[in-house]
């Protein structure tokens, strides 16, 4: 079946001045009807080899992590606009496909697969969650296209197609641990949505907390929509901890902290650090992250001229207010690494982009001469420590230069 395709919901961005510049610079934002379609099998035909190059962007736009999956959205948008002002790559104007997963990896699947096949992209972009990220790796694996990811964390499985901009988990949270632990003392819980990447994570904790010479008194798991965390916050609560390690993610990252906070988990005196404290949360649980330090690889408290560019432009485009979601800049950075290679290239065929990905070196915010390792595929880059202060401000307080993750994974070549 051929779906049939509707127009993303926008916040404040399809005005007709917008539309008019979508227009010239070819930008194509589409989501597409998911109702009673099965993917189809992925196409040989690639991409013209002089032709436009084209993006196909994977992201939740719907669902309980749907917020993060606009961020994404918006900060690759704004990439697309800045290249395309510049001139393309080699004169070849740069174009997107935005489609909605809803954070399913059915979904996922799916709509990789016929973005391959019927929009015939050079590279594809995007998803949040570890579960829709590994689907896409194997579809871009099959079809031998680059994909790249720019939410925090990777992957256990290592693809030859798939290449991870944003923080890996072991470059979070090599430097994090064992300040946390000389602050706060020794116990440590970890929590977790629960899919195969929180999972993944609780098991580097482990490693680096019995490493900093901690101990884990508590891992605990729910799944994603959870609405009643007090059975949850008990069993921590009793184990007592000095610090927890948060992968609760998308909205439910909220209804956890506050009802921590609630039935006496989540004190000043208890050390807390993951994904709550990323700047997509900080309205809603302002009071309970001011103050408190965060690991990341990007923040809108760098104050070097692109990430101030950058910023300015995306308040400016989205009417934005609060701190900038992470993700976004790790987007935003990532496709223009993304498209830097395909530069390089001097091609839209994927096959050759994707070698060119692995030989690029970039500066940029991240860190100068960012690159992948060929062990794992993960971007050794810079890291920032930000404290959180009142209004929002994700102050950069100390920067960790090039964490390097070398650690090997099967299957990236």
């Amino acid at each position: 079946m051929v779906p049939s395709y509707s127009r993303a919901p926008r916040h404040a961005l399809m005005r007709a001045p917008r539309a008019a510049a979508l227009a010239l610079t070819g930008a194509l934002v589409l989501v597409p009807s998911l109702t009673g379609c099965q993917g189809a099998a992925v196409s040989d035909d690639a991409p013209a080899a002089n032709g436009p190059v084209r993006i196909g962007v994977i992201v939740p736009l719907t669902g309980p992590v749907s917020q993060v999956g606009t961020a994404l959205r918006d900060g690759l948008e704004l990439a697309v606009k800045k290249v395309n002002a510049d001139g393309g790559i080699g004169g070849r104007p740069v174009e997107y496909v935005v489609v909605d997963d809803a954070g399913d990896p059915a979904n996922s699947t799916q709509l990789a697969r016929r973005l391959v096949r019927q929009d015939k992209v050079t590279m594809l972009f995007g998803t949040i969650t570890g579960d829709t990220a590994e689907a896409v790796g194997r579809v871009a694996d099959e079809a031998k296209v680059p994909f790249g990811t720019a939410i925090l964390g990777d992957t256990e499985h290592c693809f030859p197609y798939q290449w991870g901009f944003g923080e890996s988990t072991r470059q979070m949270l090599t430097p994090a641990v064992p300040a946390l632990i000389a602050k706060y003392g020794k116990k440590v819980a970890v929590v977790g949505s629960d899919y195969n990447y929180p999972r993944f994570y609780a098991g580097i904790a482990e490693k680096l907390v019995k490493d900093a010479g901690g101990t884990t008194v508590a891992s605990e798991f729910s799944p994603l929509g959870q609405t009643d965390w007090q059975p949850v916050i008990k069993r921590i609560g009793s184990a007592d901890p000095d610090l927890v390690l948060s992968m609760v993610v998308g909205a439910d990252a909220v209804t956890f902290s506050k009802q921590a906070q609630q039935f006496g988990l989540l004190t000043p005196g208890l050390g807390y650090e993951g994904a709550p404290l990323d700047a997509d949360f900080y309205p809603a649980l302002a009071p309970l992250v001011e103050g408190r330090t965060h690991t990341v690889r990007w923040s809108d408290g760098l104050e070097d001229a692109e990430s101030r560019a950058f910023t300015a432009s995306y308040r400016s485009a989205y009417g934005w207010k609060a701190p900038i979601p992470e993700v976004a800049g790790n987007a935003y950075f990532g496709v223009r690494f993304f498209l830097g290679a395909a530069a390089k290239a001097g091609t839209t065929d994927p096959q050759a982009v994707n070698k060119a990905i692995g030989e690029f070196r970039y500066d940029s915010p991240l860190g100068k001469g960012t690159r992948f390792h060929p062990a794992n595929h993960v971007l050794q880059a810079d890291m920032q420590d930000v404290t959180i202060g009142a209004g929002g401000a994700y102050k950069v307080t100390k920067t960790h230069p090039m964490v390097a993750d070398e650690t090997p994974k099967k299957g990236c070549s």
